[in-house]
């Protein structure tokens, strides 16, 4: 069954299936939907949650055992499984159609993966699977479409804004939806005002957005995606300094890395940096750091540093004696080309 991201809670809740997939380019949808749906499961008896990483060695048996075994905390489970791409394989393919004919009736398994491709929906394995099985196939918001979302959702903070406004924020967020989901709330917080909408303008969003800090975590990204390392660990220094939160920061970095690596994946199998960076739908003025990173780290090594952000979130949380400020800052130096030392680590024209 094909469903939209705003029925999957209620279809669940009215006539559960045994598996659920959710598929988008686009983490901020990706993740807004598989929130939703995870709480929706919590409210149906689904507390304890079993997550699995779909990657190079995965068994595919772990999800029989799984959905067979008897959950230790709670009566029911959901099954979570992060694929690395949209394809299962021939033995994810086979696991995952086996389980739909004999699931168990006390879990529930949701796939999280990206976009579906169109020549995979009409496969006979996918149909097969479409008949047993809740999809939602998000797809991403494109250039043209991104004032008429930002609109709909400075709508649903209690906020309108102009057309100027809009435009202008669509240009400085550039596509990215988290970036753009992150300075609706900080205009939310400014301006919101309960049981009323409040009408912004373009000098509002000037004021608010585009010179909200010295310090952008856009540009500390760019800066170390382009070797700049002096250059970002100012900015990061400043972003400390300002009382930034570092978890908002770490989710921009690891957004940016993830992509990356799936662009890196794509060169391994053979397709030029260009075009993966246009698959990737890099905007024009920010290609040369993006190629000079991807020129720079293998895909193992992107993996590694996105490893590394489990060290700040653990960080922040209490859950290492660490200092979550100077576990950005590895992965700052990482990602621009150092060696910490900390970490033994080879850049591609090293040793």
């Amino acid at each position: 069954m094909m469903l939209q991201a705003e029925q999957l809670a209620g279809s669940f809740r009215q006539s559960p299936l045994p598996l659920y997939w959710i598929a988008s380019d686009e983490p901020l949808l990706l993740q807004e939907t598989a929130d939703r749906f995870r709480t929706e499961c919590k409210q149906q008896g689904f507390s304890e949650r079993e997550l699995m990483f779909v990657d190079t060695g995965f068994s595919w048996q772990t999800l029989h055992e799984a959905g067979s075994s008897m959950s230790l905390f709670a009566d029911r489970k959901l099954i979570e499984l992060r694929l690395r791409t949209s394809k299962p394989g021939e033995e994810g393919n086979r696991a995952i159609l086996d389980y739909l004919q004999n699931p168990n009736p006390d879990s529930v398994v949701l796939l999280i993966s990206p976009k579906l491709e169109a020549a995979q929906i009409k496969t006979k394995w996918f149909q097969q699977l479409e008949a047993h099985a809740g999809v939602v196939n998000i797809r991403t918001i494109n250039a043209a479409e991104l004032p008429t979302w930002i609109r709909q959702r400075l709508q649903q903070a209690g906020l309108a804004a102009d057309n100027q406004a809009i435009d202008l924020l669509a240009e400085r967020v550039e596509g990215n939806l988290l970036a753009a989901s992150q300075e609706i709330e900080k205009l939310a917080i400014l301006h919101a005002q309960e049981n009323k909408t409040i009408h912004l303008d373009a000098q509002t969003i000037i004021a608010a957005v585009v010179n909200s800090s010295r310090y952008n975590v856009f540009a500390l990204i760019d800066a170390s995606l382009l070797g700049n390392t002096a250059g970002a660990l100012k900015m990061l220094r400043g972003m400390a300094t300002e009382g930034t939160e570092p978890l908002m920061l770490l989710a921009m970095l690891c957004r940016e890395i993830r992509s990356l690596i799936s662009m890196s994946a794509a060169v391994d199998n053979g397709q030029s940096i260009a075009a993966s960076m246009q698959a990737a739908r890099i905007w024009n003025n920010r290609k040369s750091c993006v190629q000079a990173a991807l020129a720079r780290h293998t895909t193992q090594q992107l993996q590694r540093i996105l490893m590394r952000g489990k060290q700040v979130d653990h960080a922040v949380k209490g859950l290492i004696h660490s200092n979550p400020w100077q576990e950005l800052t590895d992965m700052i130096l990482l990602l621009s080309g150092c060696q910490t030392p900390a970490t033994h680590y080879s850049l591609k024209t090293g040793s």
